[in-house]
């Protein structure tokens, strides 16, 4: 049985009758035009579209959390469930099983970008969040993190760590696995460094991981902040192949933004392009 399938179960029989136990339910609402970059395919849908149920009950000085979330995926796609995990978090720390973040990816910094839409290729940690055992704990700047996937050859072991000093995060992951998603392959070494710091309105950040046999990926973001108005770029080099990245968006309102993305790939025939508007409730 899948450990997210095991979450639900959990979770289910942990909140039914707790008279004290607390449920949010938030999400977004996105329509768009999209055109993908595969040569003349695009869209116009809700894609990105998404409700999410938090749950959460204070049992002595634990507290016992779950959350899943439903995605839309567009005009005529059906409900999909995802993100399904069930928490325990106390002074020992916090532990997630689930469809969750892996050690890895838990700590990682170097993007700073309010990507909405599309996201150009940055590197980093390269595991599955699928079916993933995670524990991680802070200690004053600093947060740790651990990871199995017993389910999972894509990712079956993560550890990293991240820590801030002054205005700049610094962040360290280490993954194995099969990262390549071939289980049929030996597992291959990941080895993740992320940067970002925030100057005022500026945010900026670096991202680079270097697999067993392979070059050093790169990515970097920057965004800048002013008022209603958010301007964000990045650049990456990943696999050999670059990727440029724009995008713009403008509060309207107190939770819906108008969006304006833009990307250039060399693995894809055509720009990416994406116009829209997101709701946040």
């Amino acid at each position: 049985m899948k450990l997210s399938i095991i979450a639900i179960a959990i979770a289910a029989a942990s909140m039914t009758g707790a008279a004290q136990a607390e449920l949010k339910v938030s999400g977004d609402v996105t329509v768009s035009y999209q055109e993908d970059g595969t040569g003349g395919s695009s869209s116009f849908d809700g894609a990105g579209t998404e409700v999410i149920f938090d749950a959460s009950q204070k049992v002595g000085n634990l507290t016992v959390f779950g959350s899943a979330t439903a995605n839309i995926g567009g005009t005529g796609s059906t409900v999909t469930a995802d993100d399904v995990f069930l928490g325990l978090k106390g002074a020992f720390g916090t532990v997630k099983i689930g469809d969750t973040d892996n050690g890895c990816d838990t700590v990682d910094t170097g993007w700073v970008a309010d990507d909405v839409f599309i996201s150009h290729d940055s590197g980093g940690c390269a595991g599955s969040d699928t079916s993933n055992v995670t524990y991680s704990n802070t200690r004053g700047a600093m947060t740790y993190a651990a990871s199995v996937s017993p389910e999972d050859s894509a990712d079956n072991f993560a550890v990293g760590i991240k820590g801030k000093m002054g205005p700049v995060t610094a962040s360290f992951g280490y993954e194995n696995g099969d990262l390549d998603g071939d289980a049929t392959t030996s597992d291959v070494d990941n080895v993740v460094l992320g940067l970002s710091g925030n100057y005022g309105p500026v945010a900026v950040g670096v991202r680079m991981n270097q697999m067993d046999g392979g070059d050093t990926d790169f990515g970097y973001t920057a965004q800048y902040a002013a008022g209603a108005n958010k301007f964000y770029a990045g650049f990456g080099d990943v696999t050999d192949q670059d990727s440029k990245y724009l995008g713009y968006n403008r509060s309207i309102g107190k939770n819906t933004i108008a969006v304006i993305e833009w990307t250039d790939k060399d693995k894809l025939v055509d720009n990416q392009v994406a116009v829209g508007l997101k709701h946040s409730f």
